[in-house]
């Protein structure tokens, strides 16, 4: 690739908006955490094959997020315990004013300790995970913009904030999103913490209970809380291995597998089609999960791009699959299935386009997809690589 080209990308991937409060001091910690655990930038990132066996890894994953999840169940049940008591022991006898202001003074205090201790809980939770996978403070590719560095997604992913919103290549992952519909996804995001606490510990008390019921369903509130909160730590973690495991997938694919003398014996139009199968996959997935993006700048780091080519076009795609010999094909749909299993998930959107594009094979394919997006969730990663094989051969 020329040095043109090259410039060209690292320009174009670059976030619109700088990290907010919440990442900037999340990925502050997440640096803390790593040269508290004697982690260097010198550190190599650990070959695949050289980590544990899956069993082992399946294993500490689970339990990791077994612990975090326990914990989160007794930090949102405590916090729960302090507000139910008070209005046990105060409701009825203090002037009515002064009863709802230190209440609820009181119900801030313990949400802000709540949201603090669960966004440390976080943060610790996915450095583990991140120590378990080989993932290294130091280690990240320069190629990448910051927003997509290790420590940013993770603490994106602990902190429950949304990825940045990056048109790499022309790429716009929510083309097909209706503006309500972004509008509905940003308003969810910023809400989803605040209110899964103060619906339980102050609405729905004051809504549902009645006279001497509304104590009782008070303290109902206590487990309810408890397990909001472990529910929220568990999808904390789980978006944490998915982001780990697929960033080091990513790398295997770019770094074992795409060498050139593999890349060498494609046409050009299989090189562009290995671009659009990755691209097409972002827009049809409908979000801007890092694992896409980490593999698509990859690709894009060993072949000619074309800045005024449309990848994301699916009906390019397909045309462009009638263009390439036989081998070459099943290399894209290769690729392909795997992009589609990337984020973890298959949109409804997948579920129809995908199977133009896999015509006669599409039951195969679709197996392995969902093969890779459960060893991907399930912490295999050994069996993951197994899967994201590109061998010219149908399947």
């Amino acid at each position: 690739m020329s040095q043109n080209t090259s410039t060209t990308q690292k320009t174009n991937f670059q976030r619109k908006k700088p990290a907010g409060f919440l990442e900037d001091r999340g990925v502050k910690y997440y640096h803390y955490l790593a040269k508290k655990a004697g982690i260097t930038d010198a550190d190599a990132l650990v070959a695949i094959d050289d980590l544990p066996a899956d069993d082992s890894l399946c294993s500490t994953a689970k339990n990791i997020t077994r612990f975090a999840a326990f914990i989160a169940f007794g930090i949102g049940a405590l916090t729960t315990v302090v507000s139910v008591w008070f209005e046990w022991k105060y409701a009825g006898r203090l002037d009515t004013l002064l009863y709802y202001g230190c209440y609820l003074f009181l119900i801030t205090a313990l949400l802000a300790l709540e949201m603090t201790v669960l966004f440390w809980l976080g943060l610790r939770t996915v450095h583990r995970l991140a120590c378990l996978t080989g993932h290294h403070d130091g280690y990240d590719d320069p190629f990448l913009t910051d927003a997509y560095t290790a420590p940013n997604m993770l603490a994106r992913a602990a902190l429950e904030v949304p990825d940045p919103v990056i048109h790499y290549l022309g790429i716009d992952p929510l083309k097909h999103v209706p503006k309500s519909g972004l509008l509905f996804i940003g308003l969810l995001y910023k809400a989803k913490v605040l209110l899964s606490s103060v619906f339980i510990k102050f609405v729905c008390v004051r809504v549902f209970g009645k006279g001497g019921s509304r104590l009782g369903f008070a303290w109902v509130a206590i487990p309810v809380t408890g397990i909001w909160d472990a529910v929220v730590m568990y999808k904390v973690a789980r978006e944490a291995r998915l982001r780990l495991f697929g960033n080091r997938l990513a790398r295997h694919i770019a770094d074992e597998i795409m060498r050139p003398e593999f890349i060498y014996q494609l046409s050009p139009k299989a090189k562009e089609g290995a671009i659009r199968a990755v691209a097409t996959m972002m827009v049809l997935s409908q979000n801007h999960h890092p694992n896409m993006l980490v593999l698509l700048s990859t690709l894009c780091k060993n072949y000619e791009i074309d800045d005024r080519c449309e990848y994301d076009n699916w009906a390019d795609f397909l045309t462009l699959l009638n263009e390439v010999n036989a081998r070459e094909r099943y290399f894209i749909l290769d690729l392909l299935s795997v992009s589609a299993a990337f984020d973890g998930h298959l949109s409804r959107l997948e579920r129809h386009h995908l199977p133009q594009a896999f015509g006669e094979q599409t039951e195969i394919y679709m197996r392995r997809i969902e093969a890779l997006k459960q060893a991907l969730l399930n912490g295999r990663l050994h069996k993951a690589k197994q899967l994201c094989l590109l061998d010219f051969e149908p399947g």
